[in-house]
């Protein structure tokens, strides 16, 4: 609710959004709830001991998630070719917006949201993960409709975003670190901006 009245009232820059306003909004409750549970920063997956792992994983599925954005584009009948993007700092920029939106929503919706759902109501994982999915789909819902209208396309949109969030869910509480689920969802943000606009 606060981040629609953010969105609705203010225009700020997008690194702004992504970086600041969403520390604001999404890190800090996520942060306070860490801070007042028991082993707080382990449950939002924070733990170092978990880093690698993590990072490792995150790639693999971000790497699964070009390959699928490959094979769309080709089955597209879109001619992909090697580009140089890493030398360009406009591919740079989008990645860090996309690693900060990554961070502050995967924090918020699969270390902080699912966890409290899941230990206040005593869930079972698979209802956690519902509820962790049903929670994202509604929050990027107003923007979805905003850009294409109550729209077959809007509703396709939110329906991918679904699966994603469902996986992103399910990704955490396997690997139990938020550096796991930032650098999927960074990666498969950097598909989209590449691939998605075909």
């Amino acid at each position: 609710m606060i981040w629609l009245l953010y969105r609705t009232f203010f225009t700020m820059p997008e690194w702004f959004d992504e970086v600041i306003a969403k520390a604001a909004v999404f890190g800090l409750p996520a942060l306070l709830y860490a801070r007042s549970i028991k082993n707080g920063s382990e449950k939002l997956g924070l733990s170092s001991k978990r880093f690698w792992s993590g990072m490792y994983m995150g790639l693999f599925v971000g790497g699964v998630y070009g390959f699928v954005g490959v094979l769309r584009a080709l089955t597209s009948g879109v001619h992909v070719e090697p580009a140089l993007l890493f030398t360009s700092s406009g591919f740079w920029y989008q990645f860090f917006l996309a690693t900060m939106t990554a961070w502050w929503e995967s924090l918020f919706f699969f270390g902080f949201l699912m966890n409290a759902v899941q230990e206040e109501y005593r869930l079972p994982e698979a209802v956690a993960v519902v509820a962790a999915t049903i929670l994202f789909i509604v929050f990027h819902a107003p923007l979805r409709i905003m850009l294409e209208g109550a729209s077959t396309l809007a509703a396709s949109q939110l329906a991918l975003l679904g699966i994603f969030a469902a996986g992103q869910a399910i990704l955490f509480l396997r690997t139990k670190s938020i550096f796991s689920v930032t650098l999927s969802h960074a990666l498969w943000g950097m598909v989209l901006v590449i691939y998605g606009s075909r």
